[in-house]
């Protein structure tokens, strides 16, 4: 087919004719041929000639098309104009790679989507399959174990520690946390009680006085660190004595004497005379319990026939002082 490039058709060689020129089989066939080859490849105006290679308009336009039926078949300008009206505040316009702060700022508001840099307005993001770094503000992980503390670890993912043994704290070891129980020796924690009430006796048996304090201890394995003071002790008779000891209760169960030693009471003796002696008493007991333990003071007169009062207060006669009893919970 005798085509240029540019799709010009030119007659094949020895045309055209000239007047007298005999018609012979070899010109007619070899022109007609040609002729009927460069129709074949040109396109019917009808649509029946498909392309076989892309159309190349030349800059110029397909105009008067109708508007497209079908997936594939063109489509017209008004036909996408209409398609698109209305789209003007529900899509992302694309300017600078979205970085034009107007735009994105107010298509992130209609598409709640984040633009590079700075995003003050994210109020919630979803569809994170990936967790954010702690340099994106993330930790890095996509879950957290329950009850666990986290400790910062630079730019690297937190480091977690995990409770532990019942009773722990967090205790620094100079360089970062651990779960640790405390040590031995620190108290746990503090009860106080105190009384202002006079109570006397003249048995000698013990007797219990109006001061009780009450502790219910953290483990079983501490130590209670009693201390009793304030206020007196008191009998205006000579050559009379007496003793305070300290009896105990657990879990509501009935009071027994903590120590059984009368050296280990703390007492008076008048041997000539009425006689004061302040409450000074101190001691580490075990109870070796979980549950409320009640703590009071009881106390005697030896030997019999007179009085002995638990609280007296001497700036005040016959008036009572204030004897206060300190509990103290000591980690074993």
């Amino acid at each position: 087919m005798s085509r240029n490039g540019s799709g010009t058709y030119s007659l094949p060689a020895g045309n055209p004719v000239v007047s007298g020129t005999t018609v012979t089989t070899t010109w007619a066939n070899t022109t007609l041929n040609d002729i009927a080859s460069s129709l074949t490849g040109s396109v019917a105006s009808d649509g029946q000639t498909p392309m076989t290679g892309a159309l190349n308009m030349g800059s110029n336009k397909i105009t008067t098309v109708t508007d497209p039926t079908n997936a594939q078949d063109a489509a017209t300008k008004a036909y996408v104009d209409a398609a698109t009206s209305g789209l003007s505040t529900t899509y992302l316009t694309r300017a600078n790679n979205l970085s034009d702060v107007a735009n994105a700022t107010t298509s992130r508001g209609n598409l709640v989507a984040a633009k590079s840099g700075a995003n003050s307005d994210i109020t919630s993001l979803t569809g994170l399959t990936t967790p954010l770094t702690v340099a994106q503000g993330g930790t890095g992980a996509a879950t957290l174990t329950a009850n666990n503390v986290l400790l910062g670890n630079g730019t690297s993912a937190p480091q977690f520690v995990a409770p532990s043994t019942s009773g722990n704290v967090l205790i620094s070891n100079g360089t970062t946390w651990v779960s640790s129980t405390l040590p031995t020796g620190s108290v746990l924690q503090v009860v106080q009680a105190t009384t202002t009430s006079i109570t006397s006796t003249t048995s000698t048996t013990y007797q219990a006085s109006s001061l009780i304090a009450t502790i219910t201890p953290k483990f079983s394995t501490s130590k209670i660190l009693l201390s009793i003071t304030g206020g007196d002790v008191y009998t205006n008779n000579t050559g009379v004595g007496g003793d305070v000891r300290m009896y105990r209760q657990i879990n509501s169960g009935g009071y027994s004497a903590m120590i059984s030693a009368t050296s280990q009471d703390y007492g008076y003796y008048s041997g000539n005379a009425a006689l004061l002696v302040p409450h000074s008493f101190t001691y580490l007991d075990s109870p070796a319990t979980t549950t409320a333990v009640n703590y009071q003071p009881y106390y005697r007169v030896n030997p019999s026939g007179t009085a002995g009062t638990f609280n007296f207060n001497v700036g005040y006669f016959g008036n009572a002082g204030t004897v206060t009893l300190i509990l103290m919970e000591i980690a074993g």
